[in-house]
């Protein structure tokens, strides 16, 4: 059976963070043969990664039937090897796979179904994923981790909300320098307590949240991308595109925008709390929002062919 990669997960409470060192080791994304819960330690603590668990295979039966509910081509949930370490509100596994190539120079994350009313991200992603299992020159320059649906309880409501199933928007909610002073201010005074954009009661209190940061510890990134819906725009987040050195990343922001069909680049504001804001302009890890044009599930195929080189640009990106 193949060696997993160690993943730390962190003891504390939800809103808690303490990342540990591990030791990465290269997994081939094929069906596991097998569940695995393996239990190790790293740097004296305990760690527990769970890949492909009853609950990850009970949760993609789940969304395979929720694919349908939209006449969706199949998911492949149960053929792609999946790492979990967190669980939603109502016991849903918040799962990532990873791809790594021949010559690693990059390492890229991509996450989609932030918000669970954009339903076509979700796809997106899951295509991207099925796509890079058939063709590895796509990740060849690349570590690619990829999350294709980060809030997952309110993806299988009836009605999918922008909030998590706590009501709080986990895009509004990363621990961000200014939350404290700005996120509920605003919230009441420039959003008038708009419920689809509360940031919650404290930061970093949602698990999609701390799943979103924890990943990015983890893993370290050269680029972020989150993929959302309906603002038809390409943003970017980090440090200056002015600069020296933001040369090389406006180069890649344009490239970008090059591949589907010159889509809009836009400098859309963060928010205190946002990703954008706490990765791109705190930790100086450009960051970039592929807003797709709607949230129309029956254009999810269009959007593959048009977004998908955009995001592949990234991948093989040879910095």
């Amino acid at each position: 059976m193949l060696k997993t990669l160690l993943i730390a997960i962190f003891l504390c409470s939800c809103s808690e963070i303490s990342l540990i060192d591990s030791h990465k080791e290269k997994v081939t994304n094929t069906k596991s043969k097998s569940t695995t819960n393996e239990v190790s330690k790293v740097s004296g603590i305990q760690t527990k990664t769970i890949n492909n668990s009853a609950k990850v295979k009970s949760f993609c039966n789940k969304l395979e039937n929720r694919f349908k509910d939209f006449n969706w081509s199949k998911a492949n949930c149960n053929l792609i090897e999946w790492k979990s370490v967190r669980t939603s509100h109502y016991g849903n596994p918040i799962m990532w796979t990873e791809f790594i190539g021949e010559e690693v120079r990059n390492t890229t994350i991509l996450m989609c179904g932030v918000h669970p009313d954009e339903i076509t991200p979700v796809k997106f992603c899951f295509d991207v994923i099925n796509d890079l299992r058939q063709k590895p020159r796509l990740y060849k320059y690349s570590k690619v981790i990829i999350a294709p649906i980060v809030t997952t309880d309110p993806f299988f409501f009836g009605d999918p909300t922008r909030t998590n199933s706590r009501k709080i928007d986990v895009n509004r909610n990363f621990p961000t320098k200014d939350w404290d002073a700005d996120a509920l201010r605003l919230w009441r005074t420039r959003y008038y307590k708009n419920k689809r954009r509360f940031p919650g009661h404290k930061s970093n209190s949602e698990q999609e949240t701390i799943f979103q940061v924890n990943l990015i510890k983890l893993y370290n990134p050269n680029y972020v991308i989150s993929v959302h819906a309906p603002l038809r725009l390409l943003d970017y987040d980090g440090p200056s595109l002015t600069t020296k050195d933001g040369k090389t990343t406006k180069e890649l922001l344009y490239g970008m925008s090059s591949k589907a069909g010159n889509y809009k680049v836009a400098n859309y504001p963060f928010f205190p709390g946002s990703l954008g804001n706490w990765a791109g302009n705190e930790r100086k890890i450009p960051t970039f929002t592929l807003e797709l044009p709607n949230s129309d599930w029956n254009k999810t195929d269009k959007y593959f062919d048009t977004f998908s080189p955009a995001v592949y640009h990234v991948f093989n990106f040879k910095k």
